[in-house]
């Protein structure tokens, strides 16, 4: 039996036009929400969009670089505009770089990779928690790291401290808005079977399962529609007690540490 259980909820994800973003527009709008569709790449976006619709779901593309506050106050007041109010949203963009030293690491990459991970991620948060305020409250979810827990031999010290930092804001605005209605939560991943994955997917299973293994127990990539539908359980009303948490998906990953 179709999930339904977002029947007359809006909701905007972005990073939407791959990966985990992509899986969860789909996610939330099979579960009967009305998605604004957030990324950079129209054409993708809008292919996002188009699947939807074909599906019987509603829609919308906004393009937006989380870069920008403009854009992102453009795109929360889209929502808002396009859907009536916003209830949902799903902080997922992000951008990675892989692991480099310290004493190399440029002020250029620090700044670009602090500015999208996590001030973009504030400035998200600040824009959705103004409009939830005005229209009874809403859910947001953040999409933090398994690295928000520890070190990377994979990742820059930029990424880590960024993700360190996502799971700290959702704490914190969980604290001060719970009595407004507003829930504010987490998904913690682990490596993840998106485009970025694609070189290793491609030499098979046994590739992947050695690279991996030292890291997740099972030695596989989480699924993107795994954590999709995380984000469709935190944002669901069965989930009305969950506020400043989050879920880790990793396969185990922490547990060894």
């Amino acid at each position: 039996m179709p999930n339904k259980s977002h029947i007359g909820k809006s909701a905007l994800v972005t990073g939407a036009t791959s990966g985990i973003g992509q899986a969860t527009a789909y996610a939330l709008a099979d579960a009967g929400a009305h998605v604004l569709v957030v990324g950079r790449r129209r054409e993708l976006g809008e292919q996002v969009v188009s699947k939807i619709q074909e599906a019987g779901g509603t829609a919308s593309f906004y393009a937006a670089d989380m870069r920008s506050t403009s854009d992102i106050n453009s795109m929360v007041e889209t929502a808002v505009s396009l859907f009536g109010k916003l209830d949902i949203a799903f902080n997922n963009a992000g951008i990675f770089d892989r692991m480099n030293d310290f004493h190399t690491y440029s002020d250029d990459s620090w700044d670009d990779m602090l500015t999208v991970n996590l001030t973009g991620v504030f400035r998200c948060m600040r824009a959705e928690i103004t409009a939830m305020l005005t229209t009874g409250g809403g859910v947001i979810i953040n999409n933090a790291s398994t690295v928000s827990h520890r070190g990377s031999h994979r990742a820059g010290p930029a990424y880590v401290a960024a993700k360190h930092g996502v799971l700290g804001l959702t704490k914190q605005a969980a604290i001060q808005y719970v009595h407004h209605n507003i829930r504010v939560n987490a998904v913690s991943p682990g490596p993840t079977e998106t485009p970025v994955a694609a070189p290793l997917i491609s030499q098979g299973p046994e590739a992947v399962a050695a690279a991996l293994s030292a890291l997740n127990p099972t030695g596989k990539f989480i699924s993107p529609q795994a954590i999709a539908q995380a984000v469709v359980y935190l944002t669901s009303d069965v989930a009305s007690m969950v506020n400043g948490s989050e879920i880790v998906l990793d396969g185990g990953q922490l547990a060894l540490l």
